[in-house]
C-alpha cells in the first residue's frame, strides 16, 4: 500500500513545470558542451580533471530527464515528451522505448525475479558479481547492446520488434552521416572529447546512483523497502532532478523530480516509522553499496538472454 498523503497536498506536488525542464536541459547541455570544448582546447592536467567532472556531470543530468520522460513527467503534452527523451537517448545512441518499456517493467515488479533492472541480485556466482561491478563501471556502454538488442529479443513482441528494427535503421543512417561528416572534416577527435568521453565517463556515476537507488533493500518486500532515498546535499538533489528521493519516486512516480523533496516532507514520519532505507549521505549509501556488491538470493534471476516473451 502506498504512503498515505492528503490528496489536496499531493495535487501540486503532481504539477509539471515545463520552464523547469528547459532550465535543466540548458543547464546539463551547456556543461556537457562547454567542458567538452574545453577539453579539446587545454592538455593541462589541473583543468582537465574539473573539465571531466562538468561533462560527466552534465551527461549525468540529462540522463535523469530522460528518466522524466519516460513517466511522462516532463511536459503535459505526450507528443513533445516522447520527442524530447527521444532526442536525448538518440544522443547516447540507446533507442528510448526499450529504455522506458524496461522502466516502467522495474517499477511494477521491483526487487522481485521480474525486475528487468534486477542485475545486482542472484544467486552467489562469479558471474554475478563480475556483472554487478561491470555495469557499476561500465553500464552506459554496455547498454547500448543490452537495450539496443538483447532486451528487445526478450520482451518485444513482433510488432514491437519492427518498429524497433525501423528504429535502430534510422540510428545507423544518423551516425554514418555523423561519422562520415566528421571523418571528412578531420574532427573526429573534436567528437571524442566533447561528445563520447563525456558519455563513457559518466557511467561510473550513473552506475553508482543505480546501486544506491536500492541499497539496502528488502528482495520481495513491501514497497516501503524495495528503494532507498538518499537525501544528500542540495547541490545533488538540484542536478539530478530530485530523483535521489528514489524510495519516494517508487511511492509516487507521476510526481515530477524536482518535486519530489517537498513530497518527502510529507511522507518521512511514515517512512521513518516504518523503517524504511532513507538517509542523508548519498555518498555513504553509494560507498556501502560498492562494498555490499550483489544481493545473494536464493532463486534464478534472469538478466542477459534471448528468450523472447510474446505478450
Amino acid at each position: 500500500m502506498t504512503a498515505p498523503i492528503d490528496p489536496a497536498v499531493l495535487r501540486p506536488l503532481l504539477k509539471i513545470r515545463p520552464a523547469r525542464v528547459w532550465a535543466l536541459t540548458l543547464l546539463h547541455a551547456g556543461c556537457w558542451l562547454g567542458a567538452g570544448l574545453g577539453l579539446a582546447v587545454t592538455d593541462a592536467w589541473y583543468f582537465t580533471l574539473p573539465l571531466l567532472a562538468v561533462a560527466a556531470s552534465g551527461v549525468m543530468g540529462l540522463i535523469q530527464l530522460d528518466h522524466e520522460a519516460w513517466h511522462g513527467n516532463l511536459f503535459n503534452n505526450c507528443r513533445g515528451t516522447r520527442v524530447f527523451g527521444e532526442a536525448l537517448s538518440l544522443l547516447v545512441g540507446i533507442a528510448f522505448e526499450p529504455l522506458r518499456h524496461d522502466h516502467l517493467a522495474h517499477h511494477k515488479y521491483n526487487r522481485t525475479a521480474r525486475d528487468p533492472d534486477a542485475y545486482n541480485a542472484g544467486r552467489r556466482s562469479f558471474g554475478l558479481t563480475l556483472l554487478f561491478y561491470a555495469v557499476v563501471v561500465l553500464g552506459l556502454p554496455l547498454s547500448v547492446i543490452y537495450f539496443n538488442i538483447l532486451y528487445p529479443l526478450q520482451h518485444f513482441n513482433d510488432a514491437e520488434l519492427r518498429r524497433h528494427a525501423r528504429v535502430l535503421a534510422g540510428y545507423a543512417f544518423f551516425y554514418t552521416l555523423l561519422f562520415s561528416a566528421l571523418v571528412h572534416e578531420g574532427a573526429l577527435g573534436l567528437a571524442v572529447e566533447v561528445w563520447l568521453l563525456p558519455i563513457l565517463l559518466a557511467s561510473p556515476l550513473n552506475g553508482l546512483k543505480s546501486i544506491a537507488d536500492h541499497f539496502n533493500n528488502v528482495w520481495n518486500g513491501d514497497r516501503f523497502h524495495t528503494a532507498t532515498t538518499a537525501r544528500g546535499g542540495r547541490l545533488v538533489t538540484f542536478l539530478w532532478n530530485g530523483l535521489n528521493y528514489h524510495l519516494d519516486h517508487h511511492l509516487y512516480p507521476r510526481v515530477p523530480g524536482y518535486n519530489l523533496p517537498a513530497l518527502h516532507v510529507h511522507l518521512r514520519p511514515t517512512l521513518l516509522a516504518k523503517g524504511a532505507p532513507v538517509y542523508d549521505s548519498y555518498l555513504k549509501v553509494m560507498l556501502g553499496a560498492l562494498r555490499a556488491g550483489p544481493v545473494i538470493v536464493d532463486e534464478h534471476v534472469p538478466i542477459v538472454g534471448v528468450q523472447r516473451r510474446v505478450p
